[in-house]
This record gives structure tokens, C-alpha cells and sequence, in this order.
């Protein structure tokens, strides 16, 4: 859709709508949400995509629940100005009624975003005020009782650490204001404010960022009447970044700082307008429970923000102790309570200001000068770090006593669940267990015996782990067992049979209560060995305890889209391959390449500084393959793992070997990017660039074709067989049209079968060809092909994929890497070597290299001798 629909529907005279026209999406897509109380009240999803937002409307909002599935109606392309519309749509206007922006940011496609939407199938992240994590827009089957018009998708969240059931999952009940405003949609009331008055801060900008001055914050001041009225635009909830359990220190140690693990309550704070709210993990409010903290953070110079950690208690010898800490919010409170101290380590808002893209190094510098003019006697302190001898450090801290080091990536942001940018290494056992049931005391013990033990699995039931009975004191019997007591129920909440032994005289509880475990080890068995109760946790949920098993602190990432319990983390320990480390200087080519042990892809343990050298070593052979063909990156900042982009517009961010070609485009004309030699390449690999996508043309013929492309795309029951066989028959049928076919393997699971052209027939002809060759192949094989994008009718079948011979479509690069954990390499191939192939995915950068160097004949060196013009005779033979 062009906004031609947009405009016609729109009397500019009379709505105060943007008119706007096309723009230029760069490396950073936008999106927004409007809430839109119009005949019925809904919400418009909006996508930046190709310089427009792509729109849905959706009924009832989005959810975070995996399991609901959202109507979401496609309607007419908006122009990018929309994103700051909120006022009121005229009445007799379409549309008519009041609009409010109810979250926006920035997305990030998990695959070719034009051509997910074009297949009906949009895989993405969301990093915005209110939403994050992944989602998918799935285009519905059009039912025959519907209009043909009708484009009706489906809105649904990915299962990841952002999803939520239940109550919580009604992200939309629960925040209802304005981000721009911080109005509810019922005081959406006269013109729309004007740009200059819409605030920005909060708007999450591009992963890449420039290190922030160190400009001092400005100083508090009394607010005045005027600014009294203003609303915060902070995010009304903020779920905290969690750190995955390892057992080693990490390798890259430049990469990472540490910082003390404390022994206590992780807690939010919200500042807004001056007032504070503390918040639990779980999004629990205790400001009450914090004594003299709150009034300690309002004196803050901090007007509106968001603080991140942990409150510990201090007992007189200066020791931190969680029993103390329990004590401490015991209800009464013993009378010697120990000192509750606040431990600050990171500020994902600082007076409004959205710092979370921003490194953790700049964030924490914020922070600490925040922070850095406390008195002596205040409970706020700030968690400083060090940055070298790592290994050491962690040695030392379990020597004092501490409970361990967390190990933060220098560069990383702030991302609300759990992730490997954060670590955390304990220098004793100890995790969370749920309470199942618990026996009786024997001789003069008060309360309880012993307390039987679990935790979930990936089954969401809960596992018996073993019994715990010493490190109570004698108000914890008497106060835990009246809690036991009275949750007692008849049955067993544990899936497994306990043993006679360990279920003697117990009482059989609700799973409700959390208790915080030390131990010496596991059993074979999976019990508990050594166990010391240490408290009670209140601030995380009975469902969330789940084996706590480490891993090591270098091991791959799973892949991204596929949820790990931390039992299948627990296996990556001893099977995952081994991560190289690069100890040679960092440069290739002459570029200087930062980060050079980074892992980018995880299922080999390859590097950065190996992906660089790859493209060295098959530079003659790649660069012919790009030279002066337009590009589409793939760009991955932190590796195949963690979320990747697409961009094929120049920006000012981009290496000055990538050169400009300008071309025509429906706004006028964009920049796109042409990597002509190796040192051009490597400098990709430094901006985090895993594919090289190109254009089928050269910027010396751009609306003329030099190659079309059958890209053979199996559905996930099709055999590697069966796709040998696709491409042999395709093969024949474009012989018999007088064609040259030459064969590339993907680096995922497909085939692309090439076709080299003269430059002659325009863009639409050579795109019509290929349509009408996979059509006949499908009416000829229904049964083996398809050449249309529904996935409902694909069961079976290979997708014979003929749009990547559209104007501005890109097909991977021969020698071009992929995004993926193997390290896959788009590769040519002979002809007779197709039947010997084990998978599209068989060649990676580790044997690619040596394919060459051995390599007597090149498949491909006919190539441009078999170049054909398009012409009449070949078109006619398919109808066209």
C-alpha cells in the first residue's frame, strides 16, 4: 500500500492528521501504538518499514500471553509523522475520535522484514516504553465468507522472559497513559500538541551509541506551578535485567566488569515529581518495609527516574546478613534491627531521560556522580566495580565472606528479563527452593521438624528435591510453622512420589513459600546434600523457582527464538564446543577490529576477530560477488545469538570503505551501500555484519538485471532428498528454455539455482519470468511445489521463492556468512556435486577456505559466458 489510500480517506482542511508523504527508514525502525477511541475503541499497531508505518488495527490490544492470539486488521500505510499524532480526528472525518499514544520505540526484525511481510509472517522484538521482547504478525486464511478485500493477521507474543499470563498478561488494563503526554484517553481534549512540545527523551534510540558527555545533571529546583502539571513520561512498571548462574569466571575479561554480589533484596526504585516508590523483583510495592531509604532517595538530586539495587542489611560488625535482613521486616521488628543499606548499581532513567540503550560504563558514570556527594551517615551507597584481574577478585571476595561477583559486559544495555550479558558466579551453593511440606517437630523443637523441598521443571510441575532442617533460629519455627499450618492441604504438590523415609509424619502444604537454601552439592538422585534454610524471599513467585543450574561463563548462547530451561543450560556445560580465543594482535586487513574474542557464533564458538579472517582469506573469491552491487546487511552488534537488523541504507555510522550509490525511490532517492573490496568487508565485520545481501543488478545497469533467482525454500518436513530433487528438475526446465543454471547452497536449509543474464529486460519482465516458471512447476507438481507464501498449504512442499527477482530485492551473497549459530556459508556448487551434499548447510567458514584452496575446477566459472538475453523466444515459452 503507498499512502495514497491514506490521503484520499483524509480532508486535510479539516483534520488536524499529518498530510505527510513517504520518508527514509534507516537503521533504526520505529513503531507506535495509538490508543484510538473511535467507533469502537482499539489500538493502531504501526511498524516503520520502507519509509512509511505499516498498520494494523487491534480490537483489544495486544497481550502478553503467548496463548492469546489478537485479531489485528491491516489497513492503509500512515506517514511516519503519524507516530506523534495524539489529539482528536474531527467528527464526519474517518476515524473520527480521540487518538493517544500509548507506547512507542524502536523494533527489530528476526528476519527479512520486507519479506515476512509480503509472506504474511513478521518476527520481531520490541524494545519500547511498554512493550519489549519478541512478537509475530501472522496474516490469517482468507475465509470465503469474508470481503475480498479482507486482510485479517493475528498479533501474538513470542514465549520469552517478557511474556506474562493471567491478569498480568492485560498489559492494557494496566497502562492506560500516554507516553507523550501522560494523559488518559478521555482527557484527549482540543488540538494535538505541537511537535516542538512532544518530549523525546523517552524514546529508546539506535543500539549503537556515541559515550555521553559528563555534563553534570541539572540542579533540583523547586518545581514551579507551570512545571508542577507537567507529567512524567517514565514507564509506570520496569521489570528488572537478571543474570544467568555460572561456574568460572569469564574469559574475554576486557569485556566485563565485576561488581559484589549482595546478599539481599534486588528492589526498583521509581522517582516521579520527587515522590518514591520502591518495587520488589516481582513488581511488589515496599516502600513501607525500606524505613529511612525513601526519604533518603526523594533528597536525591533526582526529579523523575528509575534506580536498580539491592537493599541489604548491616549488622554492627559491618557484615551483611539475609537472616538479619528477614528480621528486619518482621512485623514487629526485633528491636536491635540491623541497618537496611541500599546498594546502587545501575540507572535505567535519569530525569526522564531513557539511558537503557546506552552502555552500562555510561550509565554507571551517571550514577556514580549522581550519587557522589552523599553524607557520611546516608544508607544509599553506590556498587563500584573493577575491570581488571577478574579472577583474582572473585578469590578474594569469597575469602571475606561475600556470597560471590557479578560480571557485567562493559557495552551492554539494559534489557528487562534475563540474558548473558549480565553473570553471576556464587562462592557457595544456594538458590531458591519452594516449600511442598514440612514435619513434625521432635523432642522440644518448636514449630516444625524439617522442610521438604522443590522446584518446577520444564513440565511447569513441581520436583521433590530433597529435605532441609537446620539454620532455623526459634522465631522462625514458631512464625514459619504457623504459615505452614495454616496452608495445609491433603495431597502431595510434589509430581513425584517422595520416599517413605523423608515423608514421615509430614503434612503435605500449598506451594507458596520460597526459601533461600544454602548447600554442599547434588546427589545422582537430584537431592539436596548439606542444606541450611538461610530465609524466607518474598519478592519472587513460587512459579518462577526452577533448578538453578550454572553454566560456563563462555559457553554459546542458545538460538534465538527458542526458549532454554536452565536444565538445558546445565548440558551446554559439558557438550557445547569449546570457544576459540584470539590472543594475536586485533587488526585484519588493516582494520582494527574491537571486541575481537567476541562470540558471534555461538554453535562453534567462532569469533569476531574469525569471521574477519575468513573474509580475508576468501577475498577473491567474495568481493567479485559484490562489486558494485547495492547491499542489505545483516548487522548482529552482539552475535547470531542476540537480536539482529536489517539495513540497506548508508549512514553516518557505517565505515568510510563502504561506498554511496544514490538510487531512485518513490520519496525522490536513498543512499545505499556498495562494498567494492576486502578492507571494505572486514570493516562490516567490525560494525557487527553477519550477511551480505545483494541487488541483482550492478549500479552500472540498476533497472536492468543481470541474474534472476530461484531461491528453494523447503517447509520443515521436506527432505534434503527431496530438495536435491527440485533442484535437478528446475534445472532441466530452465535448460529446455536455452538458460545457463548454476547452483549455490544457502547456508540454511535451501537451494538457490541462478540464472546469469545480459543486462536487457527490465525488472518487471525478468520477475514475471520467474513467477510463470514457478507457477508451471506447481501446476505440473502440486504435490512437491508451491509458489505461493501461505504457509497453511506448505506442509510437504518447497516454496519455489521467485520475489527475490524483484526491484530492490537482495539475495545472500555467494561466500556471504549467515546469521546462524554453525557459522553456514552460502557456497557455489557443481552440479554433480548436489547429490553428494549432506545439507544446504554443510559448508561453514571452517571448510569453505580449504574447499577453495583445494578446489581445481570453479563451479561457477562459466558464469558469465552463459549469459543470455531475456528476450522474446524464452519469454513465450511460459505464457508471457
Amino acid at each position: 500500500m503507498s499512502l495514497t489510500r491514506y490521503r484520499a480517506k483524509r480532508d486535510f482542511n479539516i483534520t488536524s492528521e499529518p498530510g505527510g508523504k513517504a520518508g527514509r527508514s534507516g537503521a533504526v525502525l520505529h513503531y507506535v501504538i495509538q490508543k484510538h477511541d473511535a467507533t469502537r475503541l482499539h489500538y493502531d499497531f504501526r511498524l516503520e518499514l520502507d519509509g512509511v508505518f505499516k498498520s494494523w488495527a487491534v480490537p483489544k490490544g495486544p497481550s502478553l500471553d503467548p496463548t492469546v492470539k489478537r485479531l489485528a486488521v491491516h489497513v492503509e500505510d500512515h506517514p511516519l509523522a503519524y507516530g506523534d499524532f495524539e489529539g482528536i480526528i474531527p467528527p464526519h472525518q474517518y476515524g473520527a475520535g480521540k487518538v493517544m499514544v500509548w507506547d512507542r520505540g524502536v523494533w527489530q526484525p528476526l528476519d527479512d522484514p520486507q519479506r515476512g511481510y509480503q509472506k504474511g509472517h513478521l518476527r520481531f522484538k520490541l524494545e519500547g516504553e511498554k512493550l519489549q521482547g519478541e512478537w509475530a504478525l501472522v496474516r490469517m486464511h482468507h475465509r470465503p465468507d469474508e470481503p475480498e478485500d479482507a486482510d485479517n493477521w493475528l498479533l501474538v507474543k513470542g514465549h520469552d522472559a517478557t511474556a506474562a499470563a493471567g491478569k498480568t498478561a492485560e498489559v492494557t488494563a494496566k497502562l492506560t497513559q500516554s507516553v507523550i503526554s501522560g494523559r488518559q484517553i478521555d482527557e484527549i481534549d482540543g488540538p494535538p500538541p505541537k511537535r516542538s512540545q512532544l518530549t523525546k527523551t523517552n524514546q529508546p534510540k539506535a543500539r549503537v551509541v556515541s559515550p555521553e558527555d559528563d555534563a553534570a545533571p541539572a540542579a533540583k529546583a523547586k518545581p514551579t506551578a507551570r512545571k508542577a502539571k507537567r507529567k512524567s513520561t517514565l514507564p509506570e512498571l520496569l521489570e528488572p535485567q537478571l543474570a544467568t548462574l555460572v561456574n568460572s569466571v569469564p574469559g574475554d575479561t576486557e569485556a566485563w566488569l565485576a561488581e559484589i554480589k549482595f546478599d539481599g533484596y534486588r528492589m526498583l526504585t521509581h522517582i516521579e515529581d520527587g515522590q518514591v516508590q520502591m518495587f520488589s523483583r516481582n513488581g511488589k510495592d515496599w516502600t513501607q518495609r525500606m524505613g529511612n531509604l525513601p526519604a533518603q532517595l526523594a533528597a536525591l538530586n533526582l526529579q523523575n527516574g528509575w534506580l536498580d539495587g539491592e537493599v541489604v542489611a548491616v549488622q554492627a560488625d559491618g557484615s551483611m546478613s539475609f537472616q538479619a535482613l528477614q528480621n528486619a521486616f518482621a512485623d514487629p521488628p526485633p528491636k536491635t534491627a540491623a541497618r537496611l543499606v541500599y546498594y546502587l548499581f545501575d540507572i535505567p532513567f535519569l530525569n526522564n531521560a531513557d539511558l537503557r540503550l546506552q552502555p552500562l560504563v555510561q550509565r554507571k558514570k551517571k550514577l556514580a556522580r549522581l550519587l557522589k556527594d552523599l553524607p557520611e551517615s546516608s544508607d544509599l551507597r553506590f556498587s563500584d566495580h573493577l575491570q581488571t584481574d577478574l579472577g583474582d577478585a572473585f578469590t578474594h571476595a569469597c575469602h571475606h565472606g561475600l556470597e560471590g561477583l557479578m560480571f557485567k559486559r562493559v557495552d551492554s544495555v539494559y534489557q528487562e528479563k534475563r540474558n548473558r550479558d549480565w553473570l553471576k558466579l556464587k562462592c557457595q551453593q544456594r538458590q531458591e527452593f519452594v516449600i511442598g511440606g514440612y514435619t513434625n517437630p521432635a523432642g522440644s523443637r518448636l514449630g516444625f521438624g524439617a522442610l521438604l523441598l522443590g522446584t518446577y521443571g520444564d513440565d511447569g510441575k513441581l520436583h521433590y528435591a530433597g529435605r532441609v532442617g537446620t539454620g532455623f533460629d526459634d522465631a522462625t519455627l514458631q512464625s514459619l510453622g504457623k504459615t505452614l499450618a495454616e496452608a495445609e492441604q491433603k495431597t502431595s504438590p510434589f509430581v513425584e512420589d517422595v520416599p517413605p523415609r523423608e515423608r514421615a509424619h509430614v503434612h503435605w502444604v500449598r506451594p507458596e513459600q520460597v526459601a533461600e537454601i544454602r548447600f554442599a552439592e547434588w546427589t545422582e538422585e537430584k537431592r539436596l546434600r548439606q542444606a541450611a534454610f538461610l530465609g524466607l524471599r518474598k519478592d519472587k513467585p513460587a512459579q518462577q523457582v526452577v533448578p538453578e543450574v550454572a553454566i560456563a561463563a563462555d559457553a554459546p548462547v542458545a538460538k534465538p527464538g527458542k526458549t532454554r530451561s536452565r536444565n538445558a543450560e546445565a548440558k551446554a556445560e559439558t557438550t557445547a564446543p569449546k570457544p576459540k580465543r584470539s590472543t594475536e594482535d586485533a587488526e585484519v586487513g588493516g582494520v582494527r577490529i574491537s571486541h575481537p574474542t567476541r562470540i558471534v557464533f555461538p554453535g562453534t564458538g567462532d569469533t569476531k576477530v574469525d569471521l574477519a579472517r575468513y573474509y580475508e582469506q576468501v577475498a577473491d573469491w567474495l568481493v567479485p560477488q559484490l562489486k558494485d552491487r547495492p547491499l542489505t546487511l545483516v548487522r548482529c552488534p552482539q552475535g547470531a545469538a542476540h537480536a539482529c537488523f536489517f539495513q540497506k541504507h548508508l549512514t553516518d555510522t557505517m565505515p568510510e570503505g563502504v561506498q554511496p550509490v544514490e538510487i531512485k525511490d518513490e520519496s525522490g532517492s536513498a543512499t545505499y551501500m556498495l562494498a567494492n573490496d576486502v578492507r571494505a568487508v572486514i570493516q562490516l565485520v567490525q560494525s557487527g555484519v553477519l550477511e551480505l545481501h545483494t541487488w541483482g543488478a550492478t549500479q552500472r545497469a540498476l533497472e536492468q538485471p543481470d541474474r534472476m533467482i530461484f531461491d528453494l525454500d523447503p517447509a520443515p518436513d521436506v527432505s534434503w532428498q527431496q530438495v536435491v530433487e527440485a533442484a535437478q528438475l528446475l534445472r532441466g526446465l530452465l535448460q529446455e528454455a536455452g538458460l545457463g543454471v548454476f547452483l549455490k547452497t544457502t547456508g540454511g536449509k535451501g537451494l538457490h539455482v541462478e540464472v546469469p543474464l545480459k543486462p536487457g529486460a527490465d525488472w518487471d519482465t525478468v520477475k514475471a519470468f520467474s513467477k510463470a516458471v514457478a507457477t508451471h512447476l506447481a501446476q505440473q507438481l502440486p504435490d512437491r511445489f508451491i509458489a505461493t507464501m501461505s504457509k497453511a498449504k506448505r506442509n510437504g512442499k518447497i516454496f519455489i521463492d521467485y520475489l527475490r527477482n524483484a526491484r530492490g530485492a537482495t539475495a545472500v551473497a555467494a561466500y556471504s556468512t549467515r546469521a546462524r549459530d554453525q557459522a553456514g556459508v552460502a557456497t557455489p556448487i557443481a552440479w554433480d556435486e548436489l547429490p553428494t551434499l549432506a545439507s544446504a548447510s554443510f559448508w561453514t567458514i571452517h571448510n569453505v577456505p580449504e574447499r577453495l584452496a583445494a578446489m581445481k575446477h570453479n563451479p561457477w566459472a562459466d558464469y558469465d559466458k552463459a549469459r543470455v538475453k531475456l528476450g522474446p523466444k524464452i519469454v513465450q515459452k511460459f505464457g508471457i
